[in-house]
This record gives structure tokens, sequence and C-alpha cells, in this order.
């Protein structure tokens, strides 16, 4: 059965010159490393945590139905007529058990690729908040724990924050994360962002960071460009982001 990298490489994770979901996921990891560094963050649980959700945040894009998306923007076709949010399909076909079952094949991958040494130990306990960055990195949704109708404990993808479900017995949103993980909340996003944004515009991320000292001056960068963002991500995933929105209140909560 092939692993989760294996999955990645032959993955699409833009449609823009066809770049692989496994290139896509590294590129992540590389700009997460970097704006962690310029929030002063040392080696620890947080920041092996923050790493592994970054590596694993798009596993949501290996759902068929966003491969057929990203397939036919990469063709130049129309998009098909069933469009899905790949935030929305985390938890879809194999894709918690490929991420559960491959911590140490991303271990290594991480090691080999970026020489980071992850401590697998320090995601004990921590999957939650795995499942929650990569539910929450476009600020759409929120990850709800919901009992179903046998009384077992199963996690959910909800977008209404204000809506009350009488099942649900806790839940973890994007503002749970921005204050446990204060400043590097919106790390996996940011990540993404960044990441997304110079590979469609054939930018060198490495060249942006060294015109860049702290994470203030990042995010007033990304807000600056937020609609040039957003329209090189709805290439392949046309939905309105409320970018600029979201950023500014990733900015505030750094302050």
């Amino acid at each position: 059965m092939s692993t989760l990298v294996a999955r990645y490489k032959t993955a699409l994770g833009k449609s823009t010159g066809r770049q692989s979901l496994y290139d896509h996921s590294l590129a992540c990891v590389d700009v997460a490393l970097r704006v962690a560094q310029l929030a002063g963050e040392e080696p620890g649980p947080r920041l092996d945590r923050l790493v592994f959700a970054t590596f694993v945040h798009d596993v949501g894009k290996l759902a068929p139905e966003f491969q057929a998306m990203l397939e036919a923007a990469a063709n130049s076709r129309p998009l098909p007529g069933k469009r899905v949010k790949h935030e929305a399909s985390t938890f879809d076909y194999d894709h918690p058990r490929l991420v559960l079952e491959n911590k140490e094949v991303v271990q290594k991958e991480l090691k080999a690729t970026r020489g980071y040494d992850l401590d697998l130990a320090k995601l004990e306990g921590a999957m939650d908040h795995v499942w929650a960055f990569a539910v929450t990195h476009h600020g759409l949704f929120y990850l709800s724990y919901e009992r179903d109708g046998a009384g077992n404990l199963r996690p959910l993808i909800r977008r209404q924050w204000t809506s009350f479900y009488p099942n649900e017995e806790r839940r973890i949103t994007l503002v749970d994360l921005l204050f446990e993980y204060h400043p590097l909340g919106g790390l996996v996003m940011i990540a993404d962002l960044v990441a997304s944004y110079c590979h469609e515009q054939g930018r060198d991320y490495a060249a942006l960071f060294g015109r860049i000292a702290t994470m203030g001056q990042l995010l007033d960068t990304l807000i600056e460009r937020a609609p040039e963002i957003e329209e090189s991500l709805q290439r392949s995933d046309p939905r309105d982001y409320s970018l600029r929105q979201v950023l500014q209140i990733l900015a505030g909560g750094i302050q």
C-alpha cells in the first residue's frame, strides 16, 4: 500500500506547472520554518506539531474530486460540476489513516529533505490540533467533535461558528489555535499562502524573506498583496477567501 509521501508525489498540489502535492507541502514546511525563525520560536513540542501539521495540512487534496478540479485547471478545461473544498475532505477516504500510519515516514522525509528532526513523541495528544490546522487553514471551517447515534465521539467539519449542534461536545476553531500557539497560530495558513503565491507568480520566497525582518512586516506585505494572492488561489479553487480580512485577524493577534 502506498505511503502518504508516495501518494503526495503522484498527486497534484497546484495546477500551475502541475506542481505535485509533495513539492507544495515541502515548500510550505520550508516557509513555515522561516516564519518560525522570524518569531523566535525555539525547537520543541510546539514547533514539532506546527511543522508536522504544515506537511499534512493539504491531505484533503488527495480526494479524487479535488484532483479532478486540479487536472481540469491544469489542462485549461472547465472545472467539473462537482466542486469540493479540500479542507472539508480532510477526513474523507483513507486520509486520517494515511496520516496516522505514516508519521515515521514523514519524520524521515523531513529529516532527509529539510534537515528537521521531528520528535514523534511530541505529537502525542496533539493530533486534534493537527487536524484543526488542516481544517481551518483557509479560515472557512472549524473542527467539531460530536456524538453519533451509537454514542461514538467523532470529528466533523463545520462552517457556522454561531450555530448550535446538540451533539457537539467541543470544538477547535482558528481563534483557538491563534491563542494556543501565539504568535504562530496562523503559521500553517501563512506558510500555505506564501508558498502558493510564490509558486503561482514564479517568485522565490527566499528573496521575499530576505527583505523581511519580523512577522509583522510579513503580514503587512501579505495584506498589501491580498487581492493578487486571492486571485492566484482562485485559478484552481474559485471561491471567496475573504483573504484580507483573515490576514488582518492574524496581524491583529501579534500586535
